[in-house]
């Protein structure tokens, strides 16, 4: 198949889960030997315009001057915004120049306007959607991109796509309760490098905490330094790595500063694969404040290498954390409850031992290899269906005309 796929942001430089995804899913259908390009917004300025990379085509858009990449913040979320409509000439002249048989956009966290150009075009589009946007939107985003969301997503309802692509049975459920048709939606949950993480010559350090992801309001990084203090007050000498950038790192640096915590956690930035295996080796927890998550990759990562995960729940975690087993799943959202979930674990450190192994265990049936198999299956279901639904136009135009 030649295939093309929408990711708003580039999947060379680094990201979220759904650009996480687009990666692996792009690279593994290149390896089955489809013919694969990818349209992204230039999320850094030293992205060429066009490259290749694991045999795929990769074309950038530039959205903003380069100027403003002097803020990255800044820059990654105006280049998110301003895709949708700067993408348009140059996605329809990929359609009208390249034979593409299939359009795969990625919603990281809303749709472009792609379903247009694919129906002027007559080419099939799938969309991959990450999670399902409610009210709650407003509690955990900016106002701008929570209207966006709401909007686009009730303005759509991704009728205009051959199918939908979500990462579990609880966000598909959402979105055949909110209207789109159940055998239109695919589920395929994400996956992770199995083992990829895995250094068993880094040896864990005792009390030593985690938390991986964007410094962002919803993922409520402040709830865990919170639940560090007490932690702390109670006796137990821990420490907490934050690795990810965001536009809540100032305040979170404030919020430590006031706590008395600045000998006890660090902030990394964002850091390479390899520095997230070091500090995911060396460390004895993983925790996760998250409010709201499509599904929750960075928590198998950290399962994969037998950490036992503290997190809120959250349904979509269900399907893989089971409470007590491999982790922890905490209803009450205030910092207590997670200091009270963290001091049981540090003091029984054989449950930590075999929560971690159920942990792995876990991990291992979630691989990208299965998820890029599985999303095969849809894209050559749409396809053909495509092609028959040609035919029998082109038949039933052939009686009309006798």
């Amino acid at each position: 198949m030649n295939v093309l796929y929408i990711s708003k942001t580039s999947i060379l430089s680094g990201g979220g889960g759904g650009e996480e995804r687009a990666d692996a899913i792009t690279k593994s259908l290149a390896e089955r030997g489809h013919a694969v390009t990818v349209l992204s917004g230039k999320t850094t300025p030293n992205l060429p315009r066009h490259t290749t990379a694991d045999d795929r085509s990769i074309v950038h858009i530039k959205c903003v001057p380069d100027g403003l990449f002097r803020w990255p913040t800044l820059a990654f979320y105006a280049t998110r915004y301003l895709f949708a409509f700067l993408s348009l000439p140059v996605l329809a002249s990929l359609l009208y120049r390249r034979d593409v048989e299939i359009l795969i956009e990625n919603m990281t966290p809303y749709p472009t306007f792609a379903v247009f150009l694919a129906r002027f075009f007559g080419i099939p589009i799938v969309a991959v959607q990450h999670e399902f946007f409610d009210a709650s939107s407003y509690d955990l985003y900016d106002p701008l991109t929570a209207s966006i969301q709401l909007l686009v997503q009730n303005f759509l309802r991704l009728f205009e796509y051959e199918a939908l692509i979500v990462p579990s049975a609880h966000t598909k459920g959402q979105f055949v309760r909110y209207g789109v048709a159940e055998d239109r939606i695919e589920v395929v949950p994400n996956g992770i490098r199995t083992d990829a993480y895995r250094r068993p010559a880094i040896e864990p350090e005792h009390g030593r905490l985690l938390v991986i992801g964007r410094l962002t309001k919803r993922k409520n990084h402040e709830r865990l330094l919170r639940a560090l203090r007490i932690v702390r007050d109670a006796g137990h000498s821990v420490r907490l790595d934050i690795a990810g950038e965001g536009p809540m790192r100032t305040r979170l640096e404030g919020v430590v500063e006031d706590l008395d915590l600045t000998t006890a956690v660090r902030f990394h930035g964002f850091v390479s694969e390899e520095h997230k295996a070091t500090l995911l080796n060396r460390a004895q927890l993983f925790v996760f404040a998250s409010e709201q998550e499509g599904f929750g990759i960075v928590l198998l990562e950290a399962m994969s290498v037998g950490l036992p995960v503290v997190a809120a729940q959250l349904p979509v975690y269900r399907e893989f954390v089971h409470d007590g087993e491999n982790g922890h799943l905490i209803e009450d959202r205030e910092p207590e409850a997670f200091a009270a979930e963290i001091e049981g674990l540090l003091e029984d450190p054989a449950s930590i031992e075999a929560m971690g192994q159920r942990a792995r265990e876990t991990a291992k049936q979630y691989t990208w290899e299965s998820a890029a198999e599985r999303t095969e299956t849809v894209l050559k279901r749409v396809r053909s269906n495509g092609e028959r639904g040609r035919t029998s136009s082109r038949t039933g135009n052939q009686i009309h005309d006798r």
